[in-house]
């Protein structure tokens, strides 16, 4: 698979989607809709930056590449964006969280 700008495209969209939905399952670490947002997008556009390639290689049992299809390839990649937003954003919450609570003992 060839590395390429519609793929950091999807994986941007989805980190986003993928920021909001972990926000609504971890709401107490939540910061916002706008930090939900921008932190989505990042790690969703750092993940298609640098492992789209990675997420696409598809191996089988004897070991050679298998080339997926565009089908399979958007749906990884999509994946891959919304996983990636929701890490993001469930990292930079729990510091965030951490912040605060180390604050609030002071």
């Amino acid at each position: 698979m060839e590395w390429s700008w519609t793929f950091v495209g999807v994986q941007l969209v989805l980190g986003v989607l993928g920021a909001h939905a972990a926000a609504t399952a971890a709401h107490d670490h939540g910061f916002g809709v706008l930090g939900h947002t921008v932190v989505g997008a990042v790690g969703g556009a750092l993940s298609g930056y640098f492992l789209q390639t990675l997420a696409a290689a598809l191996v089988t049992a004897s070991g050679s590449m298998n080339e997926p299809r565009l089908v399979e390839q958007i749906f990884v990649q999509a994946l891959t964006g919304a996983v990636a937003g929701g890490i993001a954003m469930l990292v930079i919450g729990l510091i965030k969280h951490a912040v605060d609570q180390h604050k609030s003992k002071t």
